[in-house]
């Protein structure tokens, strides 16, 4: 068994992930620092703001979308599943869209689990069942404790809980992840693409030495000669601490450069004069490297630009917002709710409960909707060739039912079918020869309600 199994527990190299114990190797090795001199994880990436901005707008719908269980009509439809144990109810209809647990909301739980998925590259749940083997709750499991294990044949995953490493069955954990190598794990999205993380780290922690430094650019003390002793212990080194006198000049430059040394003064050696550096940051381009690099988090994480506050060289805000936020929905946040969907609907459910038509689904029809005018000219057009009954619209618009009656389908009364307008010998009423014609019963029933909705 390979060192990253040995230390995982398992066959799968999790080394997407910088906070897993291979990602605790990597930087012991010196993979920790990147090129900008920062050191990188999920955890410090989060505090960078457009990655943080990133995983809340794709974590927030995902937390809001209503989510409920259904069942399959055998007439052909669907329906909304009661909580309950008799036929067609299932324990766990009123709790997974509000209280998937007894400590967490459902959006607390499904925003946890997503934003795992977006910085680990995967977000673990555990399903909790009854004694029948129903589902009856859903608990999140940390990304860097836990993770799949395959070993003489056998499929399971670990993790561990207060020190206490336990083994969990594959069909009562919850996998959701994006990008994959070998098809079990996820890749990190901040261990792939740690140097774009970095840069922006270190142009944020830049600026703010610069501005701690009363917003002025640091500078050298040059001197002629070489400092004697006394100047050597009278020297400090940054932070206060003594400067050691078995430093070679060359050390002392080295250990005064560098992002933590960033407008600090430069000291080369005795009889010195200071000179100041020549090149502020805007000629080094700090703005610009600082929107660049939104946009670079903006580009892993897949979300329009205006959706960070960040308005540069952009003309998407005004009337193409709307169009902007349906294609985010579809192209970004579409993927991770059928990545829910179909994990959910695998694993939540017995066999026999699948076999009975039951399943989940995110309501996104929330979100996609237009505004009051697109969907009234919608609703008009497809109420008006009978595809959507009158309590069917309000349904979708969150309003009472007006009764049974208001589940009647409607059409108008002089269109026919395409058979009847076909139909050579068919003659509508009015036209010469009707009368000789045998009366139709759905025309004469199509009439009277006509006659009903004029009055």
């Amino acid at each position: 068994m390979s060192l990253f199994a040995s230390l995982f527990g398992s066959t799968y190299q999790n080394a997407g992930s910088l906070t897993s114990p291979s990602g605790w190797l990597m930087q012991i090795i010196g993979g920790g620092k990147t090129n900008s001199g920062v050191a990188v994880s999920e955890h410090t990436a989060l505090r960078l703001t457009p990655v943080y901005a990133c995983v809340n707008r794709i974590s927030n719908p995902l937390a809001w979308f209503p989510l409920r269980i259904y069942r399959t009509r055998p007439a052909g439809g669907k329906e909304a599943v009661l909580p309950g144990n008799g036929p067609g109810q299932h324990p766990f209809a009123s709790r997974i869209g509000v209280r998937p647990n007894d400590l967490m909301s459902s959006r607390t739980v499904r925003k946890t689990t997503q934003g795992h998925a977006l910085l680990w590259g995967n977000g673990y749940g555990e399903i909790e069942r009854n004694g029948r083997g129903q589902a009856v709750g859903l608990y999140p499991l940390l990304p860097d404790r836990t993770g799949p294990v395959r070993r003489d044949g056998e499929h399971w995953y670990e993790t561990t809980i207060d020190g206490r490493r336990h083994r969990l069955d594959p069909d009562n954990v919850i996998h959701i992840m994006d990008q994959s190598q070998d098809g079990y794990v996820g890749m990190s999205q901040i261990a792939l693409h740690r140097e774009a993380v970095a840069l922006g780290i270190a142009t944020e922690t830049f600026g703010g030495k610069f501005f701690a430094n009363d917003a002025k650019s640091g500078g050298f003390l040059l001197h002629p000669g070489r400092l004697g002793p006394q100047a050597h212990q009278n020297l400090t080194r940054p932070g206060g601490e003594k400067e050691r006198s078995s430093e070679s000049p060359a050390s002392r430059l080295e250990s005064q450069g560098g992002l933590e040394n960033a407008h600090r003064v430069k000291v080369l050696e005795e009889g010195m004069k200071f000179v100041q550096t020549t090149i502020p940051p805007e000629d080094a381009q700090f703005l610009g490297t600082r929107e660049f690099q939104i946009a670079e988090i903006a580009r892993i994480f897949d979300v329009p630009l205006i959706l960070l506050q960040s308005h540069e060289k952009t003309t998407s805000w005004g009337s193409g917002i709307e169009q902007l936020m349906i294609g985010f929905i579809r192209q970004t946040v579409g993927p991770w709710v059928d990545a829910w969907e179909q994990e959910l609907n695998w694993k939540l459910f017995t066999e026999e409960e699948k076999e009975q038509g039951f399943y989940v689904k995110f309501n996104v029809n929330a979100l996609l909707r237009g505004d009051m005018k697109t969907r009234a000219e919608f609703y008009n057009k497809i109420f008006a060739v009978g595809g959507f009954s009158p309590n069917r619209i309000l349904q979708l618009e969150d309003e009472d039912p007006i009764g049974p009656e208001g589940d009647e389908h409607f059409v108008p009364a002089n269109m026919v079918t395409l058979k009847r307008a076909t139909d050579p010998n068919y003659q509508p009423n009015g036209s010469p020869g009707a009368a000789n014609r045998a009366p139709d019963p759905e025309e004469e029933e199509a009439d009277e309600r006509a006659e009903r909705d004029a009055e």
